[in-house]
């Protein structure tokens, strides 16, 4: 079984040192039995190290929102690869749909991102999806295929599965509801073969792939029991520390059962 995971983007949503402390502190005294499940947290950039000091020894991972698509030059008010390294940083959110539409990032430099990821041996997680037009209008899949495609441009195939891809479509996102447990199960299947066919079955069955967009307490199981869900990935609902425990106990009990049988 690839190993489950379990993360949270907190967005722009934890501000300040003292929401962290709260925050990160329960949430490090609340899955410190958790061994089977990689987890992490990911704050604004200003707060990483503040963040690090509070999970250095413990199992929480942490990392950053985003990152520059160059190491070093003229690139004022960018957040450069060595450092977010030097800052311990082993998760690097890349091309989240908030990022795309508000910023206007385009496949290209989230390839490029990734590749310099990995040439720092820091691990991308790169968000992909649909936009509610593209699922209505029957080219969900087209739109997905091209993001992944746009990912693995370049990359060595020995360096495929230090990948991790987060599906989140665009209109589930910051909703009610998320998407169905069966809709998101079929788009992994299809992210994964399109993984097969550029570097080969092998490779694509060890790359993880996990779900975000609404994720709640009450969906979660249902999602992480799925063959080709690998993880979930928390926004508003794991804001709190009870949740995202909750979930990560979920998540790890599942992992128990599974290797129970």
């Amino acid at each position: 079984m690839r190993k489950k995971i379990v993360g949270s983007s907190w967005k722009m949503h934890i501000t300040t040192k003292s929401e962290v402390d709260v925050l990160a502190m329960d949430i490090v005294e609340g899955v410190k039995d958790i061994s089977n499940v990689d987890m992490f947290l990911i704050p604004t950039f200003p707060l990483i190290d503040h963040l690090a000091n509070i999970l250095s020894d413990s199992n929480v991972a942490w990392g950053a929102q985003n990152m520059a698509f160059a190491d070093y030059g003229a690139y004022t008010g960018e957040v450069p690869a060595p450092t977010l390294a030097q800052l311990g940083c082993t998760v690097i959110e890349l091309g989240h749909a908030e990022r795309r539409a508000n910023f206007n990032e385009s496949d290209h430099s989230v390839n490029k991102k990734v590749k310099l990821c990995l040439d720092y041996k820091m691990t991308p997680l790169v968000c992909i999806g649909e936009t509610k037009a593209e699922k209505d209008d029957g080219v969900g899949n087209v739109r997905v295929k091209t993001q992944v495609l746009w990912t693995l441009d370049g990359v060595k195939p020995e360096d495929v599965d230090k990948i991790i891809f987060a599906y989140e479509p665009v209109w589930a996102i910051g909703q009610s509801e998320g998407a169905n447990a069966d809709y998101v199960e079929d788009m992994h299947r299809f992210i994964r073969y399109v993984i097969a066919s550029e570097v080969g079955n092998d490779i694509a069955q060890s790359v993880r792939i996990i779900y975000g967009g609404s994720v709640k307490l009450e969906s979660a199981y249902e999602l992480i029991s799925k063959k080709n869900i690998d993880g979930l990935f928390t926004g508003r609902f794991a804001l709190t520390a009870k949740n995202y425990i909750a979930i990560a106990a979920l998540v790890s009990k599942y992992v128990q059962e599974k290797e129970g049988n």
